[in-house]
Formats: structure tokens, sequence, C-alpha cells
């Protein structure tokens, strides 16, 4: 590539792409595969972001303790996945076990096993029916599973046109409909009619899992919501293969492979409007990239500060709504693989107590590696990443010995939870390193290291969630602060609504003419135009 080339002179983008999270990587590996003339800037050296990964000597982490679902066919991220051609694999976990203070409860992919286990598990001396159990199960299936099913066709959600309502309704139908509609009930109001709110094992576990899916417990999240989270975790989840790594840096080569412009350790200062129409993007290096369009992979706040947009009146009440409330502290482990079960769950969520809050080392999720699985270190050894909720401002303004301080607390409350899960897995460990807000905020580069997506509740989800278009035409935002929220999954269908937008194509366009990989830039011609946007 030549300096002229580097610098944008002589050539304008269709889209330049700031942020290389799963939202920015898929938004750029999509409009390049469309064969939009695309950028994509990340400002550290790796890709991944949230999703991203370190290595430390033979070990590799990846971020956040993954757990992955929408990987099948039909799924967000497996269809982008096959679009982009990029061969990637992940283990499922034959269940991911649940521990209460006082009992454990695995959650498996066949329905009425699972249904059966709970009715054991939460016997009616504690509160609830086993009739109340079953039914709370199948309603939540049956909302659950229509709302994934409605998620493969990409729901244009906040709606912007007729059209838009049209084609949410289609995909839908009847039952995503009624399905769609217990959004005005919280599943504390779903717990109450069915009796269910009396058991305190059983509300909290269904308050640990909303907690690490939705961001908040059940008085807050809307039952569809809470269905579709926590259906996840029924269907199956999964690791993925060779680690995020495998992801995040196979969509990168893929979209570099199509002639995308990738450029890593890239700091991007500002965004300035074009006179000549569309907008020039300013790095640090001073490169000036022209382009149609922009595509932010940022917490709003940050959007705003590098297009020097005042937060104020609605920006304002949009910035809240999506703000994370949360940051995270995490473990990295290297376990002796001798420790571990070769046939046990990849996914453990541990409650220590019934009586503190879902957070601060009391909820604690342990990710595993898969066996063997060369992306994470040598065959002997298994690598495990632990996470915990807790308040970015808990953590702000902690000089260096409280800092220490407070982090050796949790080190214990996360090593304790790994014990209770695996007995004698903290005893063999290889290596451990733990991370703060402190280390999130100088990562992620966000405000107090919050992580994650705003807190699901009845005012910024679905019809009111917030739309990629909150900066007005040409500026785009995905990632976890625009609908649908948090995780690889609503991150993909982000970056999918905003590439139908640019690009005047639906999802199944998309899809249904993808064709060989080689024929890239045909494709957009190829699609047929079906979306007014």
């Amino acid at each position: 590539m030549t300096d002229r080339e580097r610098t944008g002179a002589g050539r304008k983008y269709d889209l330049v792409v700031i942020g290389g999270g799963m939202g920015g990587l898929a938004t750029a590996g999509l409009a390049e595969r469309l064969g939009l003339r695309t950028a994509l800037l990340e400002a550290h050296t790796k890709l991944g972001g949230c999703a991203g990964h370190f290595g430390r000597g033979p070990f590799h982490f990846d971020a956040g303790a993954t757990a992955l679902m929408g990987l099948r066919p039909g799924e967000p991220v497996g269809d982008l996945l096959d679009v982009l051609g990029v061969a990637f694999s992940a283990e499922p976990t034959p269940a991911y076990r649940v521990h209460l203070p006082d009992r454990q409860i695995d959650i498996v992919a066949d329905s009425d096993r699972f249904v059966d286990a709970a009715i054991a598990t939460f016997p009616a001396s504690e509160g609830g029916s086993p009739g109340a159990i079953r039914r709370f199960w199948r309603i939540q299936e049956a909302v659950g599973r229509a709302l994934f099913r409605a998620a493969g066709s990409v729901p244009r959600l906040p709606a912007r046109s007729i059209a838009d309502l049209i084609h949410d309704l289609r995909i839908l139908g009847v039952g995503g409909l009624l399905a769609a509609s217990t959004s005005v009930v919280t599943v504390r109001d779903v717990l109450r009619l069915l009796g269910l709110d009396r058991n305190r094992a059983f509300r909290s576990m269904v308050a640990m899992l909303l907690q690490d899916t939705a961001q908040a417990g059940p008085e807050v999240v809307p039952f569809a919501n809470a269905s579709a989270c926590l259906q996840a975790y029924r269907a199956g989840m999964s690791r993925p293969r060779g680690g995020m790594r495998a992801m995040v840096e196979g969509i990168g080569e893929r979209f570099a492979a199509m002639g995308g412009d990738l450029r890593t350790a890239t700091i991007a200062d500002r965004v300035e409007p074009d006179p000549a129409g569309g907008f020039v993007v300013v790095t640090r290096r001073r490169d000036r990239l022209r382009t149609r369009e922009v595509a932010l992979n940022l917490p709003i706040d940050l959007a705003a500060r590098l297009i020097a947009r005042p937060i104020t009146g609605k920006l304002d009440r949009a910035e809240r709504k999506s703000r994370p409330a949360w940051s995270a502290v995490t473990a990295y482990l290297a376990i002796d693989r001798a420790a571990l079960s070769d046939d046990g769950p990849l996914f453990h969520q541990v409650l220590r107590s019934y009586d503190a809050p879902m957070h601060d080392g009391n909820n604690v999720l342990v990710s595993l590696s898969p066996v063997a699985d060369a992306g994470y270190g040598p065959s002997d050894v298994r690598v495990a990443t632990l996470s915990t909720h807790t308040r970015p401002a808990d953590w702000e303004g902690l000089d260096n010995p409280a800092h220490r301080a407070r982090k050796a607390e949790f080190e214990a409350r996360m090593l304790g939870a790994l014990e209770r899960a695996i007995p004698g897995a903290s005893s063999a460990l290889l290596h451990a390193e733990y991370a703060t807000p402190r280390s999130f905020r100088r990562y992620t580069r966000r405000t107090a290291g919050a992580v994650g997506g705003a807190p699901v509740s009845r005012i910024n989800s679905n019809f009111l969630a917030i739309g990629p278009d909150v900066f007005g035409p040409g500026l785009w935002v995905v990632g976890d602060s625009v609908f649908p929220g948090q995780g690889t999954m609503a991150t993909v269908l982000s970056a999918i609504r905003v590439v139908e937008r640019i690009a005047g194509l639906g999802w199944d366009s998309v899809r249904n003419h993808a064709g060989p990989r080689d024929e890239r830039r045909p494709l957009l011609l190829a699609a047929s135009a079906d979306l007014d946007s």
C-alpha cells in the first residue's frame, strides 16, 4: 500500500468502521463482502475489543468469560461466518451447571429432562408447586424459542418506517407477537402470578442467570427479553475452539483478503464533515480517510466525543439509556488438566450466598477451555476465565494500596467459587492473574471501565431501544450500546442491521445471494433491493 493510498488521498471509502470489536468486525466484513469500499480502524494491536484475547507464555486467554450462542445455520453468528466464509468451530457444553449455596442443577438441551430436574431441585415445600415450575419453564421456552427464531431474520427495532413494521410482523408471526407481548410484564410479575416468588432458591437461580445475560434482575427485566436470555442457556452454550482469537482474527483476515483496508494500532482522533460530502476520519498519525459513511463501534459517550457532538437533549437521554451499569473483575487461570474432568461442563455458574447481592464475587461465571485445545495452551492444561459483576464507582478514586486490597478480596471470593464448582481446582493452578475495572478502562478505553450493555428494562429495550442512527444520517453506532444490547450474537445483529440500512438490502437477500466467496463485488448488484430505509 502506497503512502497516498494509506492516507486516503485520491480514494473515498463507502464506509469507515472505527473499533474492531465484534460489532465493528461484523459491520466491516459484511460491508466489504457486499462490495462497499471499507476501512476498519482498531486502536489496539489485536482485534476483538471486549471479545478480545491475550497470551501469557504458553497460555492464551479470552478477555471475557466467553459463552457463545447463535452459531447454528439460520442464527445470526452462524450465518455471518457462513456469508463471510470464515472457518470456525465451537465446542458445545454437555450442560450448563448452576451451583446454588445448598444445591446444584444442570441446564441441558433436553427440555423434559431439564424441567423434571428443576421440579426435583426446587421442592414445593419451599414455595410454589411442581405445576407452577413446569408452567414457568414451558411459557419461557415458548416465548424464548419464538424470539430466537425471529432473531435469525434480524428484527428492525426500533422501527423507523412502515416497511420495518411489516418486516417485524412477518418474522414474528402470530406466535411471535404473543411472545413479544410479554415484554409488558417483568419476570418478577410472572413469578408472583405462579406463586414462585416465595421460592428463594428458584428465584435466585433465575436472578443469577439474568444478571449475566440481561445485566439486571427479575424485578426489572421484561419477561420477553428474559425468556430469550434463558433460552440461550437451554439451547446450549459453546466455547470457541481456538478461543475468541480464532473468530475475531478469522473475520479480520477474511475482511483483508476481500480487499478491506484493515488498520490495527490506529487511533481515530476525530470525525469531521467533508465539504465535498460525507466525512473525514482523522487518525492519530494524521491520516485522513474520506468516506461516505462512518460506523462507530463505541459507547455513545465516546462516539459523541469523536464526532464533537455535545451530549444534550435527546442525545443525552439516549446515552443515559444505553449506559452500562457494570464493570467486571475477571480471573485468568491455567489449571492442571488432571484436576478436572474431561467430560464435565464447560460452564459453571456459582452463587455463594442467598443473602448477598448478585455481584462482587457472590455470583461468578466459570468458563473452561475445551479439552486439549491448542488454541488455549498445552494439552495437559485447561484455561479458565472467571467473571463477576462489580460497580465501576466502587473502584473509582482508590489509591494503589486500597485497590490492591479490594482486588485481593475479589481474588479470594472467585477462587472460593472455583473450588465450589470444581473441588481441587484451586490447588492445581499453574498461572493466575486478575483484571479489575481499572484494567478494563485501560484496555477498552471505556468510561470507568464499564463493560457490557445497559441493564435491560422496559424503558430501554425492544420498541424503546436505542437505534444505530442516534447521531443522524451517515453516522452509525454498532455494538452493545444499541439494540439488541450486549453479547456476541447481539452485537452481530446490530452490525447486520446497520449494513442492511447502508446497502439497502435485507438480510435474507444477503444470505441467499452470497454465492462463491470470490464473487465479492457482484453481490450488491445480485441481491434484490427489498429494504426501504
